[in-house]
């Protein structure tokens, strides 16, 4: 790729400003997308939301229907189109007057879990709906305590994940949690009971749960750990056997009386966010959140302290969360206020405003957000949609939707070009076929080993189609022979066979290395002017790279990245030696490293929308 150096060293200078500009603000916007304003008063709507895109579920505990205050809990969809429309009301099958049945919500693919605190003279239940192949919801199951606490406003809070619940009864007596698991019929029943080791009376442990996988947060909000209504939170993991214990308490590191600790939390995976609305950092019930991280050996730390950029004083910033493992929603309702978070820097990239207890409660969901206006006597929920604003990325790259067959590519000049180029399923290349300095696009089509190679960026025909490989192989790119074109390779089965033409011929080369479920690519790693091969083993993030076109070990391997990421290398910085960076699908982020080690990116952008094919070159205008 020896010719092609200078022009990225020129553009990678007349674009360090655009790296600035990237990292100070988000690329994205959330647009308002649908307002749910049902015309029932006194209904409470909005007091809990909760998104599994595209399945919107609301509780209304007001709702008056059948009866006073039993409550109900409304489910809207969107559509293939981007049109929300209202799916069911729903009611408890044996709801009663007071039951408040809505105060809670969780969703989860086709499963809908609804808290009705007051049931039972304050004792409380919780709904399972399921939801049928044609789309239809129907009660599967009541939950309740095997043993009655009394009244322990059991379903205060709820959590939803697999096969399992759980419920926060935070009025009985300590304060204490329930999960429920079903079995391979769909049937539930009670395995365990959570109760603080510590607890006291009026700690209130259950005002609010989390759980991932297997672990559980527990909200402790008026625990006195570090004076009254300090809070805390407790973290309860599971066995392999099934069996839960606690793991730790956590406590925030300016832990002080009143600020409600542990009122809201999130959790995904080892990431933890705790709200603390009545924290005083910025005022009297400014609000803050924590964000803690626990580390191979289970320990909990704390990382994070997020407040609002504009906090005010009865902000109440945190309290309410929600957190998909890339973004962290925040509520500020007293400011009327939500907030967006990307982590793992945990910038605030947006801040959306309302009415006044706009921000009641919020669900984020990799595009989709949902804000609640906890208003009197009822309320409303907006939702959002992210929308990429295609700002130039700061390092020419680009990315391929292997659906819809569209390209979207940020060229030398720092413009954003989309354009259609193959059909669904097609493996994008890029490369510069022509010689002539600048990479264009080309498709490998998977299900019969043909090329098709384009000389400009843009809708038309291949410039140059020929077969190369089989269906399955796993192509690549390179300037394999130092000429200044690129050409094609193809990984089979751990076997590397390259090709100095673009043509159909035999390999000019073949050579075994690494394993046939790694990911292949080229690059120059030590800067002679010849591409060689690398490999990046995807269900570990471990990085292979070697110097000469034959079998045997890698002269450099190292870790970059995580499982999962996907891989791309090229000059990024202009000192003729490609290094390798990766982009992650989920986050639709780029994370660029000028060193071929295990090390931290030098800096990362979001550029497209997310889960599709990255690519990189010198893309001219």
């Amino acid at each position: 790729m020896g010719v092609r150096r200078f022009r990225l060293a020129l553009a990678a200078g007349l674009i360090a400003a655009l790296a600035t500009m990237v990292a100070a603000s988000a690329d994205f916007a959330w647009d308002p997308e649908a307002t749910f304003d049902p015309p029932e008063p006194a209904d409470s709507f909005g007091r809990a939301v909760d998104l599994d895109d595209p399945t919107l579920v609301t509780g209304a505990p007001g709702d008056d229907t059948l009866l006073a205050n039993a409550g109900a809990v409304w489910v809207h969809a969107r559509d293939d189109e981007g049109t929300w429309s209202f799916v069911v009301k729903l009611n408890a099958s044996d709801a009663a007057a007071g039951d408040q049945f809505g105060s809670s919500v969780a969703v989860e693919a086709d499963t809908l879990v609804a808290g009705a605190p007051f049931a039972d003279d304050g004792a409380g239940a919780v709904y399972v709906f399921n939801r049928s192949p044609g789309g239809l919801w129907s009660q599967s199951a009541r939950l309740a305590p095997a043993a009655s606490p009394g009244a322990g406003n059991f379903g205060t809070s709820v959590g939803l994940a697999g096969n399992t619940i759980v419920v926060g009864a935070p009025a009985a007596g300590t304060g204490s949690v329930y999960v429920f698991n079903a079995d391979g019929d769909g049937v539930w029943s009670e395995t365990t009971v959570l109760v603080p080791t510590d607890a006291e009376a009026d700690d209130f442990a259950g005002t609010s749960v989390a759980l991932s996988g297997d672990t559980i947060l527990v909200g402790a909000s008026l625990e006195d750990a570090a004076g009254a209504s300090s809070g805390s939170v407790y973290a309860f993991v599971r066995a392999g056997d099934g069996t839960w214990s606690q793991q730790a308490k956590l406590i925030a590191s300016d832990a002080a009386a009143g600020d409600l600790f542990g009122d809201a939390v999130a959790l995904t995976a080892d990431i933890a966010v705790i709200g603390a609305r009545a924290n005083d950092d910025a005022g009297s019930g400014s609000g803050s959140a924590y964000v803690f991280t626990r580390s191979t050996d289970d320990i909990w730390s704390q990382q994070e302290k997020l407040v609002a950029a504009d906090a005010t004083t009865a902000g109440l910033f945190g309290a309410s969360l929600s957190f998909d493992g890339a973004q962290l929603a925040v509520g500020a309702p007293g400011a009327g206020r939500a907030y967006v978070f990307e982590s793992p820097d945990w910038l605030e990239t947006g801040t959306l405003a309302g009415d006044l207890l706009f921000g009641g409660d919020v669900a984020i969901d990799g595009e989709a957000l949902a804000v609640a206006t906890q208003g009197v006597p009822s309320g409303t929920v907006d939702v959002y949609r992210r929308s990429e604003a295609l700002l130039p990325p700061p390092v020419p790259v680009g990315v391929f939707d292997s659906i819809t067959g569209e390209w979207t590519i940020g060229n030398n000049a720092g413009e954003v070009t989309t354009f259609f180029y193959g059909i669904p399923e097609d493996i994008p290349l890029v490369g510069d076929w022509d010689c002539d300095g600048d990479d264009t696009v080309g498709m490998f089509r998977p299900g019969n080993g043909y090329v098709y190679l384009r000389n400009t960026n843009d809708f038309g025909p291949a410039d140059i189609t020929f077969w190369y490989g089989i269906g399955g192989d796993v192509p690549f790119v390179g300037d394999w022979d130092g000429d200044g074109c690129d050409t094609l390779a193809v990984y089979r089965g751990g076997q590397v066979y390259l090709r100095n033409s673009l043509d159909t011929g035999p390999a000019d080369l073949t050579f075994f290395y690494g394993l046939p479920t790694d990911t292949p690519f080229g690059g120059d790693w030590d800067n002679d002017g010849f591409d060689s091969v690398g490999l990046y083993r995807e269900s570990t993030g471990y990085v292979f790279l070697r110097n000469r076109l034959s079998a045997g070990l890698a002269e450099i391997d190292f870790y970059f990245g995580a499982p999962g990421d996907s891989v791309i290398a090229a000059d990024w910085n202009g000192d003729g030696t490609d290094t390798v960076s990766i982009y992650r699908p989920g986050e639709a982020r780029f994370y660029i490293s000028n060193t071929n080690a295990t090390t931290f990116a030098e800096f990362d952008f979001r550029f497209g929308d997310r889960n599709l094919d990255p690519v990189a070159g010198l893309f001219a205008p």
